[in-house]
């Protein structure tokens, strides 16, 4: 399975010059904990950073900046770590883990923006491929005691018991 299979392609984007609150607001709006932060260049729209719920609250409100003060290209992670759509998930866990993001941009062919993929996105994947595996073990057990009750009940065993004494019991633990 490729990153562009799951990732979120609707990107919620702020200007640099935003503010908190406006990015808060965008945040709620738009139910994202990320946004990404762009400025314009003569080329367009340039990606800047990323700035996410968390930055807002550790990096703001943990520290008592003041939110009226600071603009959102100043608090945004300037190290942008990105993914090709064409990338296999695996891939983006391991971008993840050597660079500590919860969040990774998707970019195209082009090295266009195109999405992004968060941890909560693989963790669902993931556990829906955990969940058809049980699934699968889950069916084997059931056939298993199907299976066990349609068939004939299997001849009763005799058991025979020695009789009382030493010697009877001793061959028998033997």
């Amino acid at each position: 399975m490729n990153v562009g299979s799951v990732c979120t392609r609707r990107i919620v984007r702020i200007d640099s010059g935003g503010t908190l609150a406006q990015a808060a607001r965008l945040m709620r709006e738009h139910h994202v904990g990320a946004l990404v932060v762009t400025s314009e260049a003569p080329e367009g729209l340039r990606v800047g950073g990323i700035v996410t719920d968390r930055d807002l609250v550790m990096d703001v409100l943990a520290r008592e900046l003041d939110g009226t003060a600071v603009r959102i290209g100043e608090l945004a992670s300037r190290e942008v770590v990105s993914v090709s759509e064409n990338d296999d998930l695996t891939d983006a866990i391991a971008a993840m883990q050597e660079t500590g993001v919860r969040r990774l941009l998707v970019t195209n062919a082009d090295q266009q923006l195109v999405g992004v993929v968060s941890l909560d996105d693989l963790i669902d994947v993931l556990a829906s491929q955990l969940d058809g595996l049980a699934k699968v073990i889950r069916s084997g057990m059931q056939r298993e005691v199907d299976e066990a009750a349609a068939a004939p009940p299997p001849a009763p065993v005799v058991l025979r018991i020695p009789a009382m004494g030493t010697a009877g019991w001793g061959k028998a633990i033997a």
